[in-house]
């Protein structure tokens, strides 16, 4: 999944942001559907949700370079091992651990779902510029979840193949446990009390020492093979 504010307008011309924000609506609305692509018009902006899963390989990496280059936003080349939801924190601006300035960047975030991990590249992170640590808007990542799916968590970076993914080592403070299917897949992310009240007699709970970490380059294979939204 690319998810990016007001690329549809940009790239298929849907609105003009000189017109008003109801005849934006109506000419967005009026424009030929294309499979894959979900539009979603508010005021005078337009939200673009691209699923991957509708294009060729060879297609997938042109879309994602040009939804980024029209984003204005730079993809983060850096490493994660700290996570925050961007509701449990006082500002998205620091970083909650160092205090440190933090800066919007692009990501392929890798989310748990219902039914298998999926990684979803889109502008929903702000990095800390001194630290290893990123405060994660979930909203975006959950308005563009692929349909038939349900959001869970986001449990960490990946970076498309360069090199190995990045899973949490905390989530909002606090070391995390990721709850696994008889695959080994992730599918949930847990702390404290959670761990009680989410814990399920099918499912196991591994440690980021244990199975997990094993399987960080399975999971992002798949996920980007066949899993990508």
């Amino acid at each position: 999944m690319s998810y990016f504010r007001r690329w549809w307008s940009e790239r298929f011309g849907a609105a003009e942001e000189s017109k008003e924000p109801s005849h934006q609506a109506d000419e967005a609305e009026a424009q030929p559907s294309v499979p894959g692509i979900r539009i979603e018009v508010s005021g005078d902006s337009a939200m673009a949700t691209v699923d991957l899963d509708e294009f060729g390989p060879e297609a997938q990496p042109l879309i994602m370079e040009e939804m980024v280059q029209q984003s204005g936003l730079p993809i983060f080349k850096g490493t994660v091992e700290h996570g925050y939801a961007m509701r449990a924190v006082d500002s998205h601006l620091r970083c909650p651990r160092c205090e440190a300035e933090t800066r919007q960047q692009i990501a392929h975030f890798i989310y748990a779902t219902d039914i298998a991990p999926r990684v979803m590249l889109a502008p929903a992170g702000y990095f800390c510029t001194a630290c290893p640590t990123v405060i994660v808007d979930e909203n975006l990542i959950a308005v563009g979840l692929k349909e038939g799916y349900n959001f869970r968590a986001v449990v960490g970076v990946d970076y498309a193949g360069e090199r190995e993914p990045d899973l949490f080592r905390t989530w909002n403070g606090h070391e995390p446990m990721y709850i696994l299917d008889e695959e080994g897949q992730v599918m949930d992310l847990v702390t404290g009390d959670q761990r009680h009240s989410k814990g399920r007699a099918h499912r196991r709970l591994a440690g980021r020492h244990s199975t997990v970490s094993k399987r960080r380059r399975k999971m992002a294979q798949q996920s980007r093979q066949r899993n990508r939204r």
